[in-house]
Order: structure tokens, then C-alpha cells, then sequence
């Protein structure tokens, strides 16, 4: 039985504390372990589902709006069963502004949603070298999330993956998802190659294991519907799943799909994964609909298939941004949901999804609120208002409070998230890096004027 990168790979006793480990495969199987336990030792008709670890009637309906009848207040996430995480995905983007508006999205939804990790994209040919590597060194360094470095071969020599690989072991990042990359030729053909002296994915794992060994997990792509390049049909499927077997015995540690919309379809993947002898930890892709024309680009460049019953609900209001980016992460939802609650999740231990953000948060953090990973507070039950004054005080203006804001996971245990970083893994006290953190700096003294002598000193003296 072919179970991905085993050799080395550190199974953590049960009472130790998997937030110190930076490997994903490592936090993978410590959570399987963990959640084992904790489901053998479950009392009876415990109605607690998905990850919560408080009171399942405290979830908000996915409306949030408080007026709903007593059959829209049960628990819908009651057959999810503990144990299941996600993590976001981001790009760079093009300019200074867009880089400083991610980090704090990252910053935020990093210390609110809790994921497993964050990935930070890869351009054609690493024509994004620096930001990417920006992006992921600050999310592993401040944000103190553990980072999942894209690195695809197209048009990259040996010699320069080598250093980038050094780079981002500089930067405390041990997890590479290797990519085959985008076509050289601008759309895939079939049999296309990458164009870089690593032709395929395979190549690229074989070369990280061969410089690294083990101290980087590696990811790779799984495509549920086949990938561009690959023969059409069923011959074409299995083509695909002979290269997949490939990658997990070159050295893989786990498998990350494509995005997906239609539920069989991916679990017809996780079938055939597991008839090739593919026991990995399979991680699915979710992107929710933003967007009617995105959506349709998208699917028709990746070859995506949409269920005609998602089309029917958009085609009514593909205008309305709004109704369609609502449809878009309930279908998310619900597809989320039956898959958790599928016998293949609990069979074939499918228990992770991976958000394709397009560097949005709303949609994700209403998507795990309805599956009850995070709590979102609506205005009655804060005692601060719907709107909150923009950080740039000389502008003056004010902005509404984001959705991931009056969010908090259900299962954070300590009030700071534990730095990613493998030097400070054990430290007990927190820094406060402010030089990193000037908004955070300013609030904290906006006042110091009122109290020139301290407040607790003489208000008396001069």
C-alpha cells in the first residue's frame, strides 16, 4: 500500500502539542491521531459536530440574521465528525498598496479563522519570485501561520530551483507544493512538458528530496477531472492517476485537487485514488463563485464541469455580484458538508479543504461559520459598532468592519497564535514587534498625552 513520504516522518505522541510542528504532513497525522482518540473515547449521543468545541446551538444559521424558526436552528453540522481543517490560498499581487492591504488579510484571517496553513501562488517561469517569497516569509514570520511555498518547474533551470529552495529555508517555510506550472505555450496540450529542465511535478519532487531529504513536506497536485495535457476518456484518467502514483513514491507527502463543483465527481477521484493504492492525506479544493463570468472563464480554461443545477440558480441573477457571491459560497457549503458526511470521508479519512481565496475572506469565513469552525458575531451582540474608523486617521473616513473581524474559531486555545518559526517554537513570553506592528504602536499610545507624568503618578505636578 502506497502511503506518500513516510520514511522519517516524526508520529508525535498524543499528548504532545502539534501547534510546534511546521510540517503539514507532521499536523496531518497528529490531528488524525488526536481525533482518533478523541472519537473512541466520545460519550454517547454527543450532538457536537465538525471541529467545535463548544455549545453547537450558539452557531449562527448561515443568514445570521437572528429570525429563524425553531427548524432552521437545529445543528445541520451534527453528522460532521471532529478532526476536519483548512487552509487558504493567496497571490501576490502587482502592486505596493495590494501587498500591504494581503498582508493584513493574511494577518487577520490567520489570527481569527485559525487554518492548518496558508499557500502564497507561483508565476509563470517565477516571474513573481520576490513577492511570492515576500508574501510567504511574512506569513511565516509575523502572521505566525505555517506557509505552503507554490513552486512550479516551467522555465526554471535546476540551479535556480536549488536557490529558491535555500530561500525559503531562510525564511522558516518547510512545505512546497510542486507544480508542473502553467504552459509554456500559453494553453496545455496534449503531452505538453513544462518547458524547464524539470519536465513534469515528478522531476521537481525528486530534486527537493534528493538537496532537502526531508526537511521540506511536499505537496502536489491531484486533478479530479483530468488534467489539460492528459489523454480525454477513461484512458486519459488513468494516465493521470499512474503520474499521481508516481509523484506520492518520488516522495510525496499528500495530494491537493483542483477546484471542483461538482461533489461526485471529486469523490469518484478520492475512489480511484484509493483502488491505485493511494492512501495519502487528500486535500480538496474549494473555490466558492465570486463571480458569474469568473466562474465561467475559469471552468472553461481548467476544464471544470458545473452541475446544471449551479447554473440554473446563477443564470437568474449572473448580474447581481451579490446574490451570485451568496450562491457561490452556500453551494461551497453544502458541497463541504456532504463530502465531510460521506462514507468515502470516513473511509478514505477525506477531512481537509483547501480555500482558493482569490485574496477575498468573505465568502471563506461564512462558509466555515456555517459549518461551525468559526463563530461570527453579529451588531446585537457587540458592544462595539458595525463600523469602526479607518486606520488612516488623516483620511478620516470610516470603513465597515470585515466579516473575519467579528469572527473567532471554535478551537483556539491561546489568545496569540504560536510563531510557525522553528527557532521559536518553545518560547513562552510574545514579542511585541513594533517596527512590524505601527497601527498596533499607535493605538496603544494614542493617549499617553493625557497622562504626561504616567496614570498612576501625580496629576498635580507640571
Amino acid at each position: 500500500v502506497l502511503s506518500g513520504r513516510r520514511k522519517g516522518l516524526s508520529r508525535r505522541s498524543l499528548g504532545e502539542d502539534r501547534r510546534t510542528m511546521v510540517r503539514i504532513i507532521d499536523k496531518i497525522i497528529a490531528r488524525r491521531e488526536e481525533y482518533a482518540w478523541e472519537r473512541d473515547h466520545q460519550p454517547p449521543n454527543d450532538d457536537v459536530g465538525g471541529d467545535q468545541r463548544h455549545d453547537p446551538s450558539k452557531i449562527e444559521p448561515p443568514g445570521w440574521d437572528g429570525d429563524c424558526d425553531e427548524a432552521q436552528q437545529q445543528d445541520p453540522n451534527k453528522d460532521i465528525k471532529p478532526g476536519w481543517y483548512y487552509s487558504f490560498e493567496f497571490f501576490p499581487p502587482k502592486t505596493e498598496a495590494g501587498l500591504d492591504n494581503l498582508l493584513t488579510r493574511i494577518d487577520r484571517m490567520s489570527r481569527r479563522l485559525d487554518p492548518l496553513f496558508v499557500s502564497v501562488t507561483w508565476g509563470a517561469c517565477g516571474s513573481t519570485l520576490s513577492r511570492t517569497l515576500a508574501v510567504a516569509s511574512h506569513a511565516q514570520r509575523f502572521a505566525c501561520v505555517d506557509v505552503l511555498l507554490h513552486l512550479s518547474c516551467t522555465g526554471l533551470s535546476r540551479e535556480r530551483i536549488a536557490q529558491v529552495l535555500n530561500m525559503a529555508k531562510s525564511s522558516g517555510i518547510r512545505n512546497i507544493l510542486a507544480l508542473r506550472g502553467d504552459s509554456p505555450h500559453g494553453t496545455w496540450k496534449e503531452g505538453d512538458v513544462s518547458g524547464g529542465e524539470c519536465d513534469r511535478a515528478i522531476d521537481l519532487v525528486k530534486l527537493i528530496r534528493q538537496l532537502h531529504g526531508d526537511y521540506f513536506s511536499i505537496g502536489v497536485a491531484g486533478h479530479p477531472e483530468g488534467h489539460a495535457s492528459s489523454p480525454k476518456g477513461d484512458s486519459g484518467r488513468d494516465v493521470e492517476m499512474q503520474h499521481l502514483k508516481a509523484k506520492m513514491l518520488a516522495g510525496a507527502d499528500f495530494v491537493m485537487t483542483q477546484f471542483f463543483y461538482d461533489m461526485d465527481v471529486f469523490l469518484d477521484f478520492v475512489r480511484r485514488c484509493k483502488k491505485a493504492g493511494i492512501d495519502s492525506p487528500i486535500i480538496a479544493g474549494v473555490m466558492p463563485v465570486q463571480s458569474y463570468s469568473s466562474l465561467i472563464k475559469m471552468t472553461e480554461f481548467c476544464g471544470i464541469s458545473v452541475p446544471q443545477s449551479l447554473l440554473d440558480r446563477l443564470e437568474g441573477v449572473k448580474d447581481d455580484d451579490e446574490e451570485v457571491k451568496t450562491i457561490g459560497w452556500e453551494h461551497a457549503t453544502e458541497m463541504c458538508r456532504a463530502i465531510l458526511t460521506s462514507a468515502e470521508s470516513e473511509d478514505f479519512q477525506v477531512e481537509g479543504f483547501h480555500f482558493y481565496t482569490l485574496n477575498l475572506e468573505r465568502s471563506t469565513t461564512r462558509i466555515l461559520a456555517a459549518l461551525g469552525a468559526v463563530e461570527v458575531l453579529d451588531g446585537s451582540s457587540r458592544a462595539s459598532s458595525s463600523t469602526m474608523l479607518d486606520q488612516n486617521q488623516d483620511q478620516g473616513r470610516q470603513r465597515k468592519e470585515s466579516i473575519s473581524e467579528r469572527a473567532t474559531s471554535t478551537r483556539r486555545v491561546l489568545p496569540w497564535k504560536p510563531s510557525a518559526m522553528d527557532r521559536r517554537l518553545k518560547e513562552d513570553v510574545r514579542p511585541i514587534n513594533w517596527s512590524n506592528r505601527p497601527r498596533s504602536y499607535v493605538q496603544r499610545t494614542d493617549d499617553w498625552d493625557d497622562y504626561p507624568n504616567g496614570r498612576w503618578g501625580d496629576s498635580t505636578s507640571p
